[in-house]
């Protein structure tokens, strides 16, 4: 019982058959390499995969996966590897500690939180080794994750925002403790995807899978955590544009996209509040019964989406 409980919160479950060879291809550039970087004292393990052209600065596209699930899951769920080589960006999919990040959610039973893995010092190095080994942007650095990965976006916006440029959470929130400390350095533009009608991550903050067995942690409202990077990137909150998105009439989904006016340094915040839509990622398959997950909206390719909002953050401030 406890493992179908689980099986919404943890989408390398439901994404299991989608796991590769076990030795995958190296190459250079234009394909997946799994490397390693090692990082106090554990090995740790990305994915990375570059523009065919090698001349750059490239920007740099994080890719989080969620909790109980993996790089290469995570790769072939968002797909974004095809838009990476076609808009001429980098994209790595980075991995947890036994398939979970340290997001400042109290989980006792993970790994993560017991031994206080420095997630956030891992970014740093897997960016400092990417630019050696690429011509990263360095200006153009951004995080995008479901779920648990999803809250690691926005502790890296909280503590890593020298780094990043702009986040893309998808069904995922703000720890409670990321929110009481939340002091980023510079501005960050920020993405929101949420369902209103996710069972696991509910919309209005709480726990996290309220139905569960054992606790994951509680978190804020989306909105509240919206109005945080608001604050943050002195953004008018009056300054917003509303326009619905209904890409599919059938799938019991639509899309309210809510777009603010830029603030300091050009940051801009957006939200897109899924009417309906559950624990998934929008453009992407109902990968658990409607009654674990809820629905999965096709309204949208949140892949493609996430890179057009990446893509407008130009060069000329954060």
């Amino acid at each position: 019982m406890l493992r179908s409980l689980r099986l919404g919160i943890l989408l390398g479950v439901a994404l299991s058959y989608f796991a590769p060879a076990a030795n995958a291809q190296r190459v250079e550039l234009g394909g997946a390499e799994e490397k390693q970087i090692r990082v106090d004292g554990r090995e740790r393990t990305y994915l990375v995969v570059a523009p065919r052209a090698t001349r750059g600065p490239f920007p740099l596209v994080l890719v989080l996966h969620g909790g109980g699930g993996t790089a290469w899951q995570m790769e072939r769920y968002t797909r974004f590897n095809a838009l990476a080589r076609r808009e001429r960006f980098v994209v790595c999919y980075p991995e947890g500690v036994e398939k979970h990040w340290n997001c400042g959610r109290q989980i006792p039973q993970e790994t993560t939180y017991r031994d206080n893995v420095d997630d956030v010092k891992f970014i740093r190095q897997l960016v400092d080794q990417l630019a050696k080994d690429l011509p990263i942007d360095r200006e153009r650095v951004f995080a995008t994750g479901i779920s648990n990965g999803a809250f690691m976006s926005h502790r890296l916006a909280a503590e890593a925002s020298d780094v990043l440029r702009g986040i893309a959470p998808v069904v995922g929130g703000m720890a409670e403790s990321v929110a009481g400390h939340f002091h980023p350095v510079r501005p960050v533009s920020l993405f929101v995807i949420q369902g209103t009608a996710d069972p696991l991550v509910p919309y209005h903050g709480g726990e996290v899978g309220p139905d569960l067995i054992r606790r994951r942690g509680k978190f804020v409202d989306t909105d509240v955590a919206v109005a945080k990077y608001l604050a943050l990137n002195e953004i008018d909150p009056q300054s917003a544009d509303v326009q619905t998105i209904d890409g599919d009439r059938d799938d019991g989904c639509t899309t309210e996209a809510t777009r603010y006016a830029p603030g300091k340094q050009a940051a801009r915040v957006q939200l897109y509040r899924v009417k309906e839509g559950g624990h998934a990622w929008p453009g992407r398959w109902q990968y658990a019964p409607e009654n674990r997950i809820g629905k999965a909206s096709r309204d949208f390719d949140a892949t493609v989406e996430i890179w057009k909002f990446f893509a407008s953050l130009g060069t000329d401030g954060r």
